[in-house]
């Protein structure tokens, strides 16, 4: 089977082509300027430098919260360690005044005497059983 080459029957797929792209890009508008004016560019620039003053700015503003927080951090942390500190020699002057040695010191300077004599009393359904001297 043998395909025909017409040219005159693609020529009119052709002008078809051509007249609908122009239909088509007519929908746009034309980008170029009107005759007489001329395209300015600083409108753009202006535009450009705009976001770029604005985003520099926000950084700048970030950067400087991001400052004072490390500043607040720092104190909380030495805040922290000076309260371990402060518990940990609390705890040690507990430790101190409960040590039975300085307990026994202590009540003997209050007047208290020891007591040698130490009876205990066991209570059981039976009887009454005394233990010790």
């Amino acid at each position: 089977m043998a395909l025909s080459l017409n040219t005159s029957g693609s020529r009119p797929k052709v002008n078809l082509v051509e007249k609908s792209s122009r239909a088509i890009l007519k929908l746009v508008p034309e980008l170029r300027p009107v005759a007489g004016q001329r395209a300015s560019d600083r409108i753009f620039y202006g535009l450009i430098g705009a976001i770029l003053i604005v985003g520099l700015l926000g950084l700048l503003g970030i950067n400087i919260l991001l400052g004072s927080d490390a500043v607040k951090i720092k104190n909380l942390k030495l805040e922290a360690i000076q309260l371990a500190e402060d518990r940990e020699a609390a705890l040690r002057e507990i430790a101190r005044i409960s040590d039975p040695e300085n307990l026994a010191r202590r009540a003997s300077s209050l007047g208290m005497i020891e007591n040698n004599k130490i009876k205990f009393i066991l209570l059981q359904p039976e009887a009454v059983t005394k233990v010790g001297k």
